[in-house]
């Protein structure tokens, strides 16, 4: 019996062509062949066919038997294994609970929307089609096929149906859905289900506001107490901050309803202080040890709160300008838990306990449990529930020999969790938890093949996860912020290898507080500084130029980022391969098989020196023409008008010169204004105008002056004196003077930038106003230009319609001139009325409101009362900061 390793020497002869097979009839010569014959085994004889052929004979052909086929391909593939320099691409990817998890998406998107009564019928319906469906699988033909086709959804979408129906009966009984309808006033016990996060300020008072997620368990309505299990979002001053997770609070408020769909079933709007009761007993545990861990990293680090945001989700220390770099840099998803931190403390105590020789199942089951006390700790966000899930589930599959499948262990995730909670379907915390994975496991591996044959292994690797998440979860991140960081990959890679030893070395630290707080602070010291790396990292890439690039928002965003993703993905994964080609005798060429065999060191080191050499040259012309020309800048002479999206309020800048403007109020928050200010390389404003003291028109002033001249403040006002905000930030520059009807002045040289003038129409001198709403001051401004016609702005801050018929009485001739711009008062509020629309007849109607404010504005009917008089809208809300030029006889909107 011929030894096993010379049956595999012909084997191997076979399939990577003739140089291979002188190897072989060398080692073979034994087996009866003559030196120089082309080697025989038995009767056959093994010329020079193609993998998968023998030759019996000149010219004859024969496919080899299963078994060699068998053992050529367990060769090909141990070889790939093995190979230190090529990543190897999934052959195998299991699609089939695709449908399914499709189905119970819409299903949930549409369930969650319903009224309980028609989510029963639709379950009662959909569990009535899948028995059918089950029975005909027992048939024949068409019927079967079919039958087949459709058991498995109906059957998913019944499962999500039939829970939804009870869930969303409990959120309405009793009378809390009349309450809601009605508007009313109750007296309510909360049970809060988050802490108290800080959200945008109240637009009248400029105080902060605090939002709570909770379950209204009880209340009085009307003199009558109820019981109820109602999800609600609270709303309430700044008493409201000290809430945490799981106390009980009473309060007393007025409910208002939500959009379908949503998971609460009510806002309530706190009216006075919390009356909170803690809980007692070892549920305050998970609190308490992330409080502890928070306060010890903050005294011994100095990494602006990151550190407890990366171990544990707590981002309540860290630091505004941090948070912001991380999202300029597309970094966000380190400053909170997500799967990442599971797989990683999984992977750690599954391996620890297997080093310690311990068996597979205690060692899976010491896994399982650290991760549930993990998602205790860290509390159930949807990407930690997502990764929770899925990793309990993959190690039932190792344990019971199904090995890992991921692609079907995340669909399998998303099936279950969306039949335990379909509300989880609008979540973008899940959504971009679910993209993020599905890009590693269908494309990170096939990017990492590609890249290998440039680069080493490790480094293709690197770059391939941050680019195949980022590229997944784009069109998702285009409806949370319209924009592309410019260095998300490269700050990613930067930071990535620090991550997992903060995550292991900061849940060390969590669970030794647990038992001795001294014993966690050489821990905490040690992640501290993976953070302060991570932070140093966001900083860097954030302050480089261009870090962020202006995109489309809205649906058609989501669109063309989903259209340029898909693109990029489909050239990666169907584009042209590259192959390593053998050349045997007679001219023959037979692709290589086996990834670095019989592959020439020199020609692949100069492929891959060539490579780096052309990626740096890339690189470099990249950054010159970032440096050069930032992206985030417009062309000095491309707009006249920018209206800057700073949330729910209003900033608008009128251009006077290369690098100066006319700025007319600073919307709520100081960082917003001065991102705007620094998109539009401006560095002095000529004129400062707020136009009321409403919180959302001068609640940024402290961001103009920052690193700019301010060189004079105009304020109207209904009140006598001015807030601190207003007084301590012009105390950097120029006092602030009131302003009154009949003050003008005139800006610009009449160059390229044209000549801006400007005159107050309104408050009249001496006038007592009735509303802070009403005493707003309105601007004409009127733009001149050697190009084009002079263009005028109405610029009218929140007046109110009663005072707008009075500005129109008050100033006959604007009537008769009319106006091409008009800023639509009061962000399109109802009450700002369409006199002024209807007199002026403005070309272009410009509204600054807040995406997805609480007020509801614009109105629709101030939107429907401009579209039928023929005026053009732009919108904040919905195109984010737009700038609008003027060329030649018309007006151009653009971003």
């Amino acid at each position: 019996m011929r030894p096993r390793h010379s049956w595999a020497r012909y084997v191997r002869a076979a399939m990577e062509g003739p140089d291979a097979q002188r190897g072989a009839q060398t080692g073979g010569a034994q087996t009866g062949g003559a030196p120089g014959a082309t080697g025989t085994v038995g009767t056959r004889t093994v010329g020079t066919g193609t993998v998968g052929t023998g030759t019996v004979g000149p010219g004859r052909h024969t496919p080899l038997s299963p078994l060699t086929r068998r053992r050529t391909t367990f060769l090909r593939e141990k070889r790939r294994r093995h190979s230190p320099s090529v990543a190897v691409e999934p052959r195998h990817r299991d699609l089939r609970l695709v449908p399914a998890a499709a189905t119970a998406w819409f299903t949930a998107a549409g369930v969650t929307r319903l009224d309980a009564s028609f989510a029963l019928l639709g379950a009662v319906v959909l569990a009535t089609l899948a028995l059918c469906s089950a029975l005909g699988c027992l048939a024949s033909g068409t019927v079967r096929r079919v039958a087949v086709l459709c058991v498995v959804p109906l059957a998913i979408a019944t499962l999500v149906c039939a829970p939804a129906s009870a869930s969303l009966a409990a959120r309405t009984a009793g009378p809390v859905s009349t309450a809601v309808q009605e508007q009313s006033t109750v007296t309510a016990v909360v049970h809060a289900t988050s802490d108290a996060t800080m959200i945008s300020s109240d637009r009248f008072t400029g105080s902060s506001r605090f939002l709570v997620e909770g379950t209204l368990t009880a209340g009085t309505l009307d003199g009558v107490r109820f019981t109820a299990r109602t999800p609600v979002v609270v709303i309430g001053p700044e008493t409201w901050q000290s809430v945490a997770s799981s106390d009980s609070v009473r309060t007393a408020g007025r409910l208002l309803p939500t959009k379908p769909g949503d998971r609460a079933a009510a806002l309530l709007i706190a009216a006075t202080s919390p009356h909170v009761t803690s809980p007692a007993g070892w549920t305050t545990v998970p609190a308490e040890l992330r409080s502890d861990f928070s306060q010890l990293s903050s005294r011994l680090t100095g990494e602006g709160g990151l550190l407890p945001g990366m171990v544990i989700g707590d981002r309540s220390t860290l630091d505004e300008n941090l948070e912001a770099d991380m999202q300029t840099t597309g970094m966000t998803h380190l400053t909170a838990v997500s799967g990442a931190n599971c797989s990683y403390l999984l992977a750690f105590v599954f391996l620890g306990a297997r080093a310690l020789r311990l068996p597979r199942l205690p060692s899976a089951v010491l896994g399982i449990l650290a991760l549930i006390g993990f998602v205790i700790l860290v509390r159930p966000e949807p990407s930690v529930l997502r990764a929770a899930l899925m990793g309990g589930i993959g190690v039932a599959a190792v344990l019971s020999g199904r090995g890992k499948v991921p692609l079907a262990l995340l669909l399998l995730t998303v099936v279950v969790l969306l039949t335990i909670d379909p509300w989880l379907h609008a979540s973008f915390a899940f959504m971009l938890s679910v993209a993020a994975a599905a890009g590693l496991i269908l494309f990170g591996p096939v990017l990492a093949s590609r890249l290998s044959r440039f680069m080493p292994l490790l480094i293709a690797q690197l770059v391939a996860v941050p680019v195949a998440a980022q590229l997944f979860c784009a069109p998702i991140l285009t409806l949370l912020q319209p924009g592309l960081a410019l260095y998300s990959v490269p700050a990613n890679i930067a930071a990535s290898p620090v991550v997992p030893i903060v995550t292991i070395v900061g849940m060390a630290a969590v669970a030794l507080i647990a038992v001795a707080e001294p014993l966690a602070v050489p821990l905490v010291l040690v992640a501290g500084s993976g953070t302060a790396w991570v932070g140093a990292v966001a900083t860097f890439f954030s302050s480089a130029p261009g870090a962020t690039l202006p995109w489309l928002g809205g649906p058609a965003g989501v669109i063309l980022t989903g259209i340029l993703s898909a693109t990029i993905v489909a050239a990666v994964m169907f584009g042209p391969r590259r192959r390593t080609l053998l050349r045997g005798a007679g001219g023959s060429v037979t692709p290589n098989p086996l990834p670095g065999h019989h592959r020439s060191k020199a020609p692949s080191g100069q492929r891959r020196i060539g490579a780096l050499l052309w990626l740096a040259v890339g690189c470099a012309a990249g950054l010159a023409a970032v440096a050069l020309w930032p992206p985030g800048r417009h062309d000095s002479g491309m707009w006249h008008i920018a209206s800057c999206d700073v949330g729910q309020g209003d900033a608008f800048a009128v251009r006077t010169g290369e690098r100066s403007v006319i700025l007319i109020d600073t919307g709520p928050e100081p960082d917003a204004v001065d991102a705007c200010l620094d998109r539009l390389a401006v560095d002095t404003v000529e004129l400062l105008v707020l136009t009321h003291l409403h919180a959302d028109h001068y609640g940024g002033i402290e961001g103009v002056p920052r690193d700019r001249t301010v060189k004079r403040i105009l304020y109207s006002s209904s009140e006598p004196a001015l807030p601190a905000t207003v007084t301590g930030a012009a105390a950097q520059q120029t006092p602030p003077e009131r302003l009154s009807a009949g003050m003008t002045g005139e800006h610009g040289d009449g160059g390229s930038y044209g000549r801006v003038s400007w005159t107050v129409l309104w408050p009249e001198a001496g006038a007592p106003a009735d509303s802070e709403n009403n005493s707003s001051a309105v601007l004409d401004v009127v733009i001149e230009t050697d190009s084009a016609p002079a263009v005028a702005i109405l610029l009218t801050g929140d007046l109110e319609e009663d005072a707008a018929r009075a500005l129109l009485s008050a100033s006959p001739g604007l009537g008769e001139r009319g106006i091409q711009i008009l800023k639509v008062a009061h962000h399109g509020a109802r009450n700002g009325g369409l006199d002024l629309a209807h007199s002026l007849k403005p070309r272009l109607a410009m509204i600054s409101a807040g995406r997805d404010n609480d007020y509801g504005h614009p109105h629709p009917t101030i939107t429907a009362g401009l579209a039928a008089a023929g005026i053009t809208v732009a919108r904040t809300d919905e195109l984010g900061t737009f700038l609008v030029s003027i060329e030649d006889n018309s007006l151009r909107v653009h971003r």
